[in-house]
């Protein structure tokens, strides 16, 4: 990810419009960072993230906002989905692995980790809680492979992922409003790459 930081009077204004919705009172002009990257599926939003630097450890806060509201990307799927739904998103075959590296990062609904990996190998080393790597969007697995459906807009890509504690081969499926469903097809056995099937 490639972040733009941003000026005081800009952190100081998405701070105001954080507090304006409703969100608690945890950012100070003084103390905090503000900073913007641009995503490649979203036409009229950006990756905003708050940093609090007055207590240790410090911690961060990321939003997605068009400079007028910022929605916080609260661990579930309801803040991007608000999102897609205003027409910001467009998918691509050379965009929807970031989008999905991005949705799992930000999408952790019942406390699971779900990683889109370079490879098997990367699956026996992995820190999930190395946010520079999990934040990564342009990753691109080795192998994978996209399918894009003419008629319905639906992507399908399959590619090795951590999933549930271990390492699958998975399809996942994109629909072209955004929404993920993922359906593990194999375990991967990271040492030697053979794949053992799922029984259906």
């Amino acid at each position: 990810m490639h972040w733009h930081r941003l000026d005081k009077d800009k952190t100081i204004g998405i701070i105001d419009r954080v507090h304006a919705s409703g969100d608690p009172m945890l950012f100070s002009p003084h103390s905090s960072e503000g900073k913007c990257a641009r995503l490649p599926f979203y036409t009229n939003h950006l990756l905003f993230r708050l940093t609090n630097f007055a207590c240790m450890p410090t911690f961060s806060m990321d939003f997605l906002g068009n400079g007028e509201t910022y929605i916080y990307l609260d661990g579930t799927e309801d803040p991007i989905q608000k999102i897609n739904q205003t027409a910001g998103l467009h998918l691509n075959k050379d965009n929807v692995i970031p989008y999905l590296n991005f949705y799992f990062f930000n999408v952790r609904e019942g406390g699971e980790d779900i990683l889109i990996l370079k490879n098997a190998d990367e699956g026996r080393d992995l820190d999930l809680y190395d946010d520079e790597r999990r934040e990564d969007i342009h990753v691109v697995p080795e192998n994978s492979y996209v399918f894009f459906d003419d008629l319905t807009g639906n992507f399908k890509v399959t590619a090795p992922l951590y999933y549930m504690g271990g390492v699958v081969q998975a399809d996942i499926f994109v629909t072209r409003d955004g929404h993920v469903t993922v359906n593990p097809t194999g375990m991967l056995m990271s040492d030697n790459h053979t794949t053992r099937e799922f029984v259906q």
